[in-house]
């Protein structure tokens, strides 16, 4: 059976006219009434019988109808949803980030995206950088810390740098390395103070570790907390010093400050997008990508 015979089936029975239907359709009355005729060699019985210029259902078009009403429904939205993602007002976003940026960068470019695009369902989830890297295949976009290798990413996938950030030490106000070290410190006293550690896997514990190695200090994982909230809350229950991202202490007003790492250069770090290649981009993803620009 061939949909589109339903589909004209649908108008004809809507318009309950052979000529008006042909109009509505913008083909000829040859064709449609030929369409019918297939319609019914299928079916094996009349649909339809004239009366005077307009026709009437038979009890077995008037069944076959309610099928082909359904398909004409589902097509009309079909091409609606269509029409909404050519204008990105529908679909699906799904975002990975990790929890530094989910938490800091990301919310006002989300405002600003369902403000633009109020019909597309935006889903965030947030994970470490190497989860993220694990999980791309469920997501549109995902945004990372540090630095990615081109042989973790499938081929289809591209690194986008995109902002830049530093790694800064995490003391509580008292603590003596505020008063001694106002500004900056040196690596050193990640090897005299116990360490609050981010998890494996996170970006900012990638860039810390990293740094230390060159620097040749060595330091010892004791105490290990998932996420930036959790680093600042050991630290303010006074478990050790931390570190985490700048943005995480910009507006901090109980009890913490912050301090460059190693001077003069301190501890940069940088924020990347993983990306389908544009060819393979939803219109949503691009969409959210230009407003990160």
């Amino acid at each position: 059976m061939n949909p589109n015979h339903l589909l004209t089936f649908a108008v004809v029975a809507r318009l309950k006219s052979i000529t008006q239907a042909a109009e509505c359709l913008h083909i000829g009355q040859p064709a449609v009434s030929g369409q019918l005729k297939l319609l019914q060699q299928q079916v094996g019985e009349p649909l339809y019988e004239r009366k005077g210029h307009q026709i009437e259902l038979t009890p077995a078009g008037a069944g076959l109808l309610s099928y082909a009403q359904k398909m004409s429904d589902d097509l009309n939205q079909a091409i609606d949803y269509v029409r909404c993602l050519k204008k990105v007002n529908a679909g699906h976003l799904r975002l990975g980030s990790t929890t530094t940026i989910a938490s800091y960068y990301l919310p006002h470019f989300l405002v600003e995206f369902q403000t633009l695009h109020a019909g597309v369902r935006v889903t965030m989830k947030t994970a470490d950088t190497d989860e993220i890297l694990k999980q791309l295949h469920e997501l549109d976009l995902g945004f990372i810390e540090g630095p990615v290798e081109s042989e973790e990413l499938p081929g289809n996938y591209e690194v986008i740098p995109w902002q830049q950030d530093e790694i800064v030490l995490v003391l509580p106000e008292d603590h003596v390395l505020a008063s001694v070290y106002p500004e900056c410190v040196p690596l050193s006293v990640f090897a005299e103070y116990p360490v609050i550690w981010r998890e494996v896997g996170s970006g900012a514990r990638k860039v810390v570790e990293s740094a230390l190695s060159r620097a040749g200090v060595d330091v010892e994982v004791n105490i290990e907390v998932t996420g930036v909230s959790g680093v600042k809350e050991a630290v303010r229950a006074g478990l050790g010093i931390g570190f985490a991202s700048s943005q995480a202490l910009r507006n901090e007003r109980s009890g913490l400050v912050a301090r460059r790492v190693n001077p003069p250069e301190g501890l940069i770090w940088h924020l990347n997008i993983i990306a389908p290649k544009a060819i393979i981009q939803s219109r949503a993803a691009s969409a959210f990508l230009q407003l990160c620009k």
